[in-house]
């Protein structure tokens, strides 16, 4: 059994609080697997419904996530997470379309294709090596697409890696390469009123294209570029682009 500070507490309580000791200490970082519910309760000596309890609130709180048939990763670390609101050093946290965190992805398409010239340059890829792996999800609102997300991972950095379609459906491009890739993001940076690339279809948000607002999120790990994704939305009334709090 664990030895812990908290023994009085219930046992569901020293399951969460061990395992957020190791999230706050780093030893668990966003996108990383935590120990399955029998070892968890082997380790307790606690039944797999305590522990089941016990990481059922904390993926409540949006700690960890619980991916079925794969287990249960770490979701939100405090300052590293780009699911929740970034937060950066002066105490500003900064969150475009906060809305869209509490919304679903539906994907529409994934796989390679040869990126045009103007994708080329955002990721900085030479003509020789201009394959990238594409992946396409929407936001619906009313049964209408609100906004689409063109994602772009080139080759160089996904490699051999074999996308997981249920992961895609559930999870931001951040979190997936956090869990899957072993470059993990250092930093974004957000570009607005970007171009469009050849091969997004547009159609879906039945809007001419003049009217379309869009934006560029760049995940790097250092200097190097690991995926671009493009949103493109219908510009809404009293719809904030970007959320600061202080």
């Amino acid at each position: 059994m664990a030895d812990e500070n908290y023994s009085y507490a219930p046992k569901y309580v020293q399951i969460q609080n061990y395992i957020l000791q190791k999230i706050e200490s780093g030893e668990y970082a966003a996108g990383d697997k935590i120990p399955s519910e029998i070892e968890l309760a082997r380790q307790f000596d606690v039944s797999r419904l305590t522990v089941n309890t016990a990481v059922k609130e904390l993926a409540n709180s949006g700690i960890v996530e619980r991916v079925q048939g794969k287990g249960t990763f770490v979701r939100f670390v405090p300052g590293q997470s780009f699911s929740s609101p970034m937060a950066f050093s002066g105490g500003i946290k900064i969150a475009p379309f906060e809305h869209s965190n509490n919304k679903p992805h539906r994907l529409l398409e994934h796989g390679v294709i040869k990126a045009d010239a103007a994708l080329c340059q955002k990721l900085g890829l030479t003509a020789e090596n201009p394959y990238v792996y594409k992946i396409v999800r929407c936001v619906d609102v009313s049964s209408e697409v609100d906004e689409v997300d063109y994602s772009y991972v080139p080759l160089s950095v996904c490699k051999d890696h074999t996308f997981d379609c249920e992961a895609l459906k559930t999870f931001f491009l951040h979190d997936y390469i956090c869990r899957y890739f072993n470059e993990k993001p250092t930093h974004i940076r957000i570009f607005v009123d970007t171009p469009l690339t050849s091969d997004m279809e547009l159609s879906l948000l039945n809007a001419p294209p003049e009217k379309l607002f869009s934006w560029d999120t760049f995940l790097y790990h250092g200097n190097q570029v690991l995926a671009v994704t493009t949103t493109v939305s219908m510009p809404k009334e009293n719809r904030p682009f970007i959320t600061l709090e202080f």
